[in-house]
């Protein structure tokens, strides 16, 4: 597990060197992992407790695939993991978002442990 973390780093930082310029107008992604980062520029700079999965439907030459971020906060705020679900398609060499789906565990309230698509009771 800590070899696939390890890797999943190590091309998050190979995706980001190879990222296009921030003032393209046309920014491609080709790679899963790399339409989430233009999806969310900032992500990898709040990167101390952060985990990123990904799941593909095929090895060779995959379609679809699965993002899912999930952001651990250590404030004193009502949220203390925020969860983002992507899902993706590959059109020809390019990896499209199809879907964004954010949800949260809160500190308090009765689902404490699940996560709940409606934002943390104060």
């Amino acid at each position: 597990m800590k070899k696939m973390s390890l890797l999943i780093v190590c091309s998050l930082a190979m995706l980001t060197a190879c990222a296009p310029a921030k003032n393209s107008s046309a920014q491609l992604a080709d790679s899963p992992i790399q339409a989430v980062l233009l999806d969310q520029p900032d992500l990898l700079n709040d990167a101390s407790n952060l985990d990123i999965s990904q799941q593909m439907n095929a090895a060779d030459d995959p379609s679809n695939a699965q993002v899912t971020i999930l952001q651990t906060d250590p404030s004193e705020d009502a949220i203390t993991k925020v969860r983002t679900e992507y899902l993706l398609k590959r059109d020809q060499q390019v990896w499209k978002i199809v879907n964004k789906k954010q949800s949260y565990q809160c500190m308090k309230g009765q689902e404490t442990p699940d996560f709940q698509v409606n934002p943390c009771p104060e």
